[in-house]
């Protein structure tokens, strides 16, 4: 009987709702092993956004449900701002970077203009005023262990707190958040897919291929490359791993992937919530980087680079990928390989799934629904077919 007690106690605080501020992250009573987490949550609130993440204004605030905590970001316009907080960005600027990947001039240029004629509808409708929780300002977003337990009363105050704004989830698929996407569909929120991501869940298969076998023998070989990970990573080690990124996500990719900042990576290394593994020349100067994310039970990389000025044949990106593999199956995580460079990551094991974000739009008025309505249409029946078709 007492343990009945004990586990319905447990149930009912896992289902407690808090939103705010420091307020909220300060009430809890936190673990030891989370102290890194509770750090990380209360610069979010103390520092401007911009700061760690140059191209993106938002402002924070901080959920909790139960023993959960959720960034959220509160955003009205800012359409030139990164896509993991504008879905203007995510649905019109973005993409039109990624036609480029496209062959076809004629499908180019029909997506394009079907792109352009959506747009002035998105800004009238205010596409960017949304409230996004769990939004860690990272590409992938990562959830706890949640079915979603407590979903309707946390739409609900997220409504009454912000009437003007859609609710958002991003970051969403069906391998490793089914039960929440079902949940979040029931509970009248449109899913829209935004991206193709690559998910490995049977690493021991994908260590059998042998393009992996190819990737780890590197490791092995005499290239002069050292792995450096945690200690060995220092704040004078900063701005090269920036740099690195900006090579590989920003100046190859697109200016609208979140531009990380110096202040970003030392928050990351301070709490220790992302592990960053290197590869050090034999003249002790970083070539390539990595950082790893976990949660519950899925990994994944916000933050990769190498130099890109340097020779294909070192195979620096193939080594950062095996050192990635590695961190997998130590902590035996689903690995999230997120979008891109598809043929490479179908070669180890990558099985492609189409991420969703998840809007409430109920209490909007009409036109704004209507708006958000069309453009998941037009994102399920177009976006989809053109995700799956080019891998994009």
């Amino acid at each position: 009987m007492e343990r009945t007690v004990a586990v319905k106690q447990q149930e009912l605080h896992e289902d407690e709702i808090a939103l705010g501020g420091a307020d909220v992250v300060h009430a809890f009573d936190w673990p030891k092993e989370r102290v890194g987490e509770r750090q990380f949550l209360t610069a979010l609130l103390e520092t401007d956004s911009r700061a760690f993440v140059a191209n993106v204004t938002t402002e924070f605030q901080i959920l909790r449900l139960g023993s959960r905590f959720f960034p959220v970001t509160i955003n009205e316009s800012n359409y030139a701002d990164s896509w993991v907080c504008s879905p203007y960005n995510a649905t019109i600027t973005y993409p039109l970077d990624e036609l480029q990947q496209i062959g076809s001039s004629i499908i180019r240029g029909s997506v394009a203009g079907l792109i352009h004629a959506v747009a002035p509808l998105l800004k009238a409708a205010r596409i960017n005023r949304v409230v996004g929780v769990n939004n860690g300002l990272l590409s992938t977003n990562l959830y706890p262990t949640w079915d979603g337990v407590g979903l309707e009363r946390l739409t609900s105050m997220l409504q009454q707190r912000w009437p003007r704004h859609a609710i958002v989830f991003r970051s969403l698929n069906a391998l490793t958040n089914g039960p929440l996407l079902m949940r979040l569909k029931e509970a009248g929120y449109l899913l829209l897919p935004g991206r193709q991501v690559y998910l490995c869940l049977d690493l021991h298969a994908a260590h059998q291929k042998q393009n992996s076998e190819i990737d780890r023998n590197l490791l092995t070989k005499k290239t002069g490359y050292r792995v450096v990970r945690d200690a060995e990573l220092t704040s004078d080690d900063v701005p090269r791993i920036r740099e690195l990124y900006d090579q590989l996500y920003l100046q190859k990719y697109s200016l609208h992937n979140p531009q990380f900042t110096e202040d970003l990576i030392r928050l990351w290394q301070r709490t220790g919530l992302m592990k960053l593994i290197g590869l050090r020349n034999s003249n002790g100067i970083l070539d390539g980087i990595v950082g790893c994310l976990g949660m519950g039970e899925t990994m994944t990389t916000p933050l990769i680079g190498y130099d890109l000025a340097l020779p294909r044949k070192l195979g620096l990106y193939r080594m950062l990928t095996a050192l990635v593999f590695q961190e997998a199956r130590e902590t035996g995580r689903i690995l999230n390989l997120s979008a891109g460079a598809a043929q490479f990551k179908r070669h180890r094991g990558g099985e492609a799934q189409i991420e969703y974000s998840a809007v409430y739009i109920a209490h909007l008025p009409v036109f704004q629904r209507a708006v958000w309505a069309s453009l998941g249409g037009l994102l399920r029946h177009v976006g989809v077919r053109i995700l799956q078709t080019y891998e994009l």
